[in-house]
């Protein structure tokens, strides 16, 4: 397609999905307090290790590909997504968000916000006073702010934010946002896509921008506080049994 005389061209959108290695384990990774270690095996890895080499096997691809392990030469690792971590990552994101929600506005009229809008749809379909949903939900967020950068229709854009912002940034991040910034984030969503689909260009952008910012900040206040919102031992296994967060393990 072609509008003011530059070809806009996007990629395919990425079926909507969902993480398979049980809530449990997902947290078990992130809160392992010795982050430096090296695993020969993914039946050592903390959260995995009750579970035979074949059956850890297959949850540690999940958990590399979600950017929460890392493999060098054989060997795992668990990556630490500390606070500055999570929060320099999101002000990446922000930047090339705010541009790519500038190109989706102002492509209005040709792109097609369908998949953007059925995320969204799947966000507000989680009960947001349940912290059970945070995990699902940080995915689907995640998900979310991908096929945003894919309808800028900036392919440098879209291939270093999927490689440079890993899923993990989202499912690390949930963990220090409450249920109310939860709520309030899904209302900015829907203030995005209205400002995208009117073609106001400025609004989309600033929106987007702020959107992350607060996002970082939220997260680093929380950081600062000492407040976690996944659930937490017992808690979280009955969680993810009771509510059907993760299937699998």
């Amino acid at each position: 397609m072609s509008e003011g005389g530059q070809k806009v061209t996007r990629s395919k959108p990425r079926p909507l999905g969902g993480i398979t290695c049980p809530a449990p384990r997902v947290f078990a990774v992130l809160r392992e307090p010795r982050k430096r270690r090296r695993f020969d095996h993914a039946s050592q890895i903390p959260g995995l290790d009750d579970l035979p080499e074949d059956g850890a096997l297959s949850l540690a691809d999940e958990l590399l590909d979600l950017g929460l392990l890392a493999r060098d030469h054989g060997r795992y690792t668990i990556i630490d997504w500390t606070i500055d971590r999570i929060v320099e990552h999101l002000a990446l994101a922000g930047a090339i968000h705010a541009m790519a929600a500038a190109e989706a506005a102002l492509h209005a009229n040709t792109t097609d916000f369908t998949n953007l809008a059925a995320i969204q749809a799947a966000l507000r379909g989680l009960d947001a006073d349940e912290p059970a949903n945070l995990l699902g939900g940080a995915y689907l967020d995640y998900q979310f702010h991908l096929e945003l950068v894919r309808l800028g229709g900036n392919q440098t854009a879209w291939a270093s934010y999927a490689k440079a912002i890993p899923p993990a940034v989202w499912i690390a991040g949930a963990n220090y946002f409450e249920l109310d910034e939860a709520r309030s984030s899904l209302a900015e969503h829907e203030r995005l896509i209205d400002y995208m689909k009117a073609g106001d260009t400025l609004r989309a952008r600033d929106a987007a921008a702020f959107h992350l910012e607060q996002a970082g900040a939220q997260i680093w206040r929380a950081g600062e506080a000492q407040i976690e919102s996944y659930p937490s031992g017992a808690d979280s296994l009955l969680a993810s049994m009771s509510f059907g967060i993760e299937g699998g393990g």
